[in-house]
């Protein structure tokens, strides 16, 4: 039985470096065995600092390496279906960052090349691996099935952002290196005018969307749709609720993203803490009404999301299992962010085609 999971490490960009790269470099049934920068100055002087015996510079060069059986690849989402549908198809595991893809077909094409080798395909969804998401899962779950509180009535999903560094202060290595060049890869029908603005709104917001799947199953339609510059606002129905989801930007110190399931008599509100304020949860509070009026507020243990995703992927590997953010339910993701912004768009509603 194989003990640890032998890993390259691709991209040595911000995240790459103070985030997913430290957090591998933890795991005890890991081991990081090469390292692969486009930009070879940059990737060499990483990997000397994480004592990681061997550098590429392509990905194509780890390919047909028998002795890598995955691949954490931090890139550019652009790249993202080009680099994890050829290691894939290689033989390798494949960890991506969020979101899975740029466009509905990428994400499918990642998801055959994947199926069609029997290997992991991963995507960087790290709230689902924060302990006061489990919590709230389990809370959920839970309500829903004794009808404590009631019938869920509404949702409201606001992410604004705000403060998500927190004075992260991981070592970085920089480069003078001219950073590679990104052809964008957008969705075939989308206006080239909306390309931006969608790839920003798909970048961030597919985490909200993905988290409320996880929390409440698949919605069946976009109801209504419509952004004003950075801002957006939609309907999504379910049956028997809607969810109004919103999202853009403010400039706090603080980190100002929440859900919110509504019951009848009471609902179970999550605040999620800045991703990068390491150990620290998402805080979750109960409120039980009709004739309980009582407030409840777990305490999640003290763990970071990030960490406890890169060891989740590991875990999978060794014992054969499905990532909890595996390709295929996240394609489910990107095909609901493409019908938000078609739905804007085309000023009509939409029905999701899983």
């Amino acid at each position: 039985m194989v003990e640890k999971v032998r890993l390259a490490f691709l991209g040595c960009g911000w995240m790459g470096q103070r985030v997913h790269l430290p957090n591998f470099l933890k795991l005890e049934n890991c081991e990081v065995v090469a390292l692969c920068e486009l930009r070879e100055r940059l990737g060499r002087a990483v990997a000397k600092r994480h004592g990681i015996p061997r550098y590429y510079r392509s990905h194509e060069d780890l390919m047909d390496l028998g002795d890598v059986d995955a691949v954490v690849a931090i890139t550019r989402e652009e790249l993202h279906a080009p680099i994890a549908i050829d290691l894939l198809k290689s033989g390798k595991h494949v960890y991506i960052e969020k979101p899975m893809a740029t466009n509905v077909k990428d994400a499918k094409d990642m998801v055959q090349a994947a199926e069609g080798a029997n290997r992991k395909l991963m995507v960087a969804y790290m709230k689902r691996y924060d302990e006061g998401c489990l919590k709230a899962k389990e809370l959920i779950d839970g309500l829903r099935s004794s009808k404590e509180l009631g019938e869920v009535t509404f949702v409201r999903v606001h992410d604004f952002g705000g403060d998500w560094v927190c004075n992260f202060d991981e070592p970085l290595i920089t480069t003078d290196e001219a950073y590679p060049e990104v052809k964008p890869r957008p969705p075939g029908w989308m206006p080239e005018g909306e390309v931006g603005r969608f790839n920003s709104f798909n970048n961030v917001f597919c985490h909200d969307i993905n988290l409320l799947r996880w929390l409440l199953g698949d919605p069946g339609e976009v109801k209504y749709s419509t952004f004003r510059g950075g801002y957006h606002n939609s309907i999504l129905g379910y049956e028997g609720f809607n969810v109004s989801f919103e999202t853009g930007g403010v400039s706090s110190r603080f980190w100002d993203e929440e859900m919110k399931v509504y019951f009848k008599h009471g609902w179970v509100e999550i605040r999620l803490p800045p991703p990068l304020l390491r150990n620290v949860p998402a805080q979750v509070e109960v409120y039980k009404a009709n004739g309980i009026q009582r407030l409840e507020i777990p305490y999640p243990s003290w763990t970071w999301s990030f960490k406890n995703e890169a060891q989740h992927f590991i875990n999978c590997i060794l014992e054969n299992q499905e990532p909890r953010t595996s390709g295929r339910d996240s394609l489910k993701d990107m095909i609901i962010m493409e019908e938000i912004y078609r739905s804007f768009l085309e000023k009509t509603s939409l029905k999701f085609e899983f």
